[in-house]
């Protein structure tokens, strides 16, 4: 089971991805190119830790980060400057779905999704990571046919929830070693690094 790593210290700084599984087609002499979109584009996110102190901070930190390593890795997706409100408690409306739109319930009636914010899927044991294409409100009922980036890789069940308030990307470490620099002030620094979703 992925590692949810500390919110203290907050993040520093932060890069994220969009990794396209697509590819552009070059085209013949005097045909044009094609963008072939395929199944599998995911999100990754390279992470800024501040300076922290060695205790407890530095060591629980860098604890979950060889845990990770192995197990995976979550933690909450950065949107500084958005104020996310109260969604309610948004859950998939129906199985089965695919594309790139998905039926949602449970939001807090005519709450407001808006364009390029983030929001994780919990399916099984596992998150997986979309942002909203277009502004879109729920109806007095709660419900929304929410235009969704990139197309939902994996179809979720009915009722499972859905990360507004606190999105969350989870995934592996990038690279074959975590480090941690350990000064004498006591501090801790640890390197930049990055969380890929695995699908």
């Amino acid at each position: 089971m992925a590692i949810l790593l500390p919110s203290t210290p907050g993040i520093r700084g932060a890069t994220p991805s969009l990794i396209d599984a697509g590819a552009v087609l070059a085209g013949g002499p005097g045909s044009a190119a094609q963008k072939l979109n395929r199944l599998g584009t995911r999100h990754a996110l390279t992470v800024r830790l501040p300076l922290m102190r060695s205790e407890p901070l530095g060591r629980i930190y860098a604890a979950r980060l060889r845990q990770a390593q192995r197990d995976g890795a979550i933690i909450t997706f950065p949107q500084d400057g958005l104020t996310i409100g109260s969604p309610g408690a948004p859950l998939v409306n129906g199985a089965g779905q695919t594309g790139m739109t998905i039926n949602l319930d449970g939001f807090a009636a005519g709450y407001q999704v808006r364009e390029g914010q983030f929001f994780s899927i919990i399916i099984g044991s596992r998150r997986y990571l979309y942002s909203a294409r277009t502004a879109t409100t729920a109806n007095g009922s709660g419900q929304m046919a929410l235009p969704i980036m990139p197309m939902i890789r994996v179809s979720p069940p009915d009722n499972a929830v859905c990360e507004f308030a606190a999105p969350k990307i989870e995934g592996f470490l990038t690279g074959g070693q975590i480090d941690w620099e350990v000064l004498r002030e006591p501090f801790t620094q640890i390197p930049d690094f990055t969380i890929s979703e695995a699908e």
